[in-house]
Order: structure tokens, then C-alpha cells, then sequence
């Protein structure tokens, strides 16, 4: 590989790393001072970044984020690493206690991935939520709890364009209602989602967090919709967030990075 190859390799990574300590919109001049890049460089490389969403440009603010793609390799990294083995323990954790089906998910463009499953030993309600199943994270409790916790910007990119399936008729048909419904589920620390789904069946989840805030992954439980009274369902919301808080702390304590002997 050409030495002029690695040199924009290393400056693409120069500017994803910025963007991500730095965590606000940044204007193209104040990322050439800070990498000590020429401007011309410098807006070149952020227009293929964003041709390929790993930058995302809002001209209302004359500045870059990171984009949608740069979030979908952290993700990744996540599922196929300490997020799956860790949540096992605390899934398990969770249906012993609420004694209702538990899952973990994670956020991959518009849809959530649900990566692991766990049932309580009593006969339950048939969810569509198995290991691998891709639904609009729009419409799912999981799916509401991250997206909860992105950037407006974020948000906005991600859902540009989009058609906003259903699939019982219920969930919100626009960004603004998501916004809405995002805005209270951040208030709370959860989401509550009934019957968007799969009709019958209530879901609460809340998010798996790092150690810096960001959104990672979600836990949540499924149960029959007026199976519980309100106050049965908020006992079990406090379970889920007491219980995804510690995996959070957990997860973050796994994460940090150490030496690798030579």
C-alpha cells in the first residue's frame, strides 16, 4: 500500500476520533486546527466521510458529527464482543425476578437486532422477538430506549427518507411523534411500548449504557398486555432500569482498556 494511502488513512481516523472526544458539532476550520490539517484536505476528507455516513454535515450549524455509520461500527464491535457474554447474567438476572421473558437488543440503522433471549420456566405468550429478529426499532421498546439517548442530529439523519412501517397499526408515523414519545422516555429512564409489536403483549426496556453515556444496547421484558396493574408495571420498569444500570456499570468496567504485554 502507497505511503500517500496510509497518510489518508491515518487522517480518516484522525477526524473520527475528534469527533467522537470531542462529542459536539464541530465546524470544518476548528477540526483542520485541531488535526494541524490544510482546509482544502480537510473538507475533502469530511465529503467522502459523509458520502459514506461516517460524518454527518448540519448546515444550520456550519458543522460535522459523527454519522450514522461511525455509530453501526460501534455497535458491531459490541455484539460480537463483551455486550452479549455480559447481558447473559443479567438476563438471566431478570426473568428469575420479573418472572416474564427477557431480551437484549441492539440498534443497527433504523432496526434493532435482538441478540439473546431469555424465558421464564412458565408457559408464556409466543413473542416475534427470537435470536436474530430484525423489527423497526421505531415501534419497540428497545428500539425507543436508545434511540432515546442519540443526538438530535443523529436522529434526524437516521430517519431522512424514512417510511415508517407498522405493523399493527399502532407506533408513531413521523419523527416529530417519535421525538415526542423520546423526549418522555428519556425523562423516565425507560420505554413502554404496547402493542406496536405484536398485539397483546407490553414491552419495557431501558438503556445499556457506557461509561460517557452512550447508548450501546438495550434490556428489556415482554409481558401480556393487563396482565399487571400500573403499579405491578412500574415495580417492574424500576426492575428493568435497576437492572440494566448495573450492566451498564458492569459493562463499562470490562471495557476499559488494558496494556497488552509484549
Amino acid at each position: 500500500m502507497s505511503t500517500s494511502r496510509v497518510k489518508s488513512a491515518e487522517r480518516v481516523l484522525d477526524v473520527l476520533d475528534l469527533l467522537a472526544r470531542r462529542g459536539v458539532p464541530m465546524a470544518a476550520i476548528e477540526i483542520s486546527s485541531a488535526l494541524d490539517l490544510p482546509k482544502s484536505t480537510t473538507h475533502h476528507l469530511l465529503n467522502v466521510m459523509r458520502d459514506r455516513r461516517f460524518v454527518s454535515y448540519w448546515p444550520d450549524q456550519r458543522a460535522w458529527t459523527l454519522g450514522v455509520s461511525a455509530f453501526e461500527v460501534g455497535a458491531s464491535y459490541m455484539r460480537s464482543g463483551p455486550l452479549h457474554r455480559e447481558g447473559q447474567r443479567y438476563m438471566v438476572e431478570l426473568t428469575k425476578a420479573a418472572d416474564e421473558t427477557s431480551h437484549l437488543a441492539v440498534l443497527q440503522g433504523t432496526d434493532v437486532i435482538y441478540l439473546d433471549k431469555r424465558e421464564p420456566l412458565k408457559p408464556g405468550v409466543r413473542l416475534v422477538t427470537e435470536v436474530g429478529t430484525r423489527l423497526p426499532a421505531h415501534l419497540t421498546a428497545v428500539g425507543r430506549s436508545i434511540l432515546a439517548r442519540l443526538d438530535p442530529e443523529q436522529l434526524s439523519a437516521l430517519y431522512a427518507g424514512y417510511s415508517w412501517p407498522t405493523r399493527t397499526g399502532e407506533g408513531p408515523p413521523a419523527l416529530d411523534a417519535l421525538r415526542e414519545l423520546l423526549r418522555a422516555d428519556r425523562e423516565q429512564g425507560y420505554a413502554v411500548e404496547r402493542d406496536s409489536t405484536t398485539n397483546g403483549v407490553t414491552c419495557i426496556a431501558s438503556p445499556v449504557v457506557t461509561r460517557d453515556g452512550r447508548p450501546v444496547a438495550a434490556l428489556g421484558i415482554a409481558f401480556l398486555t393487563g396482565s399487571r396493574a400500573d403499579e405491578a408495571s412500574a415495580e417492574l420498569a424500576a426492575l428493568v432500569v435497576g437492572t440494566t444500570a448495573r450492566f451498564s456499570a458492569s459493562l463499562s468496567d470490562r471495557m476499559v482498556e488494558q496494556p497488552i504485554e509484549s
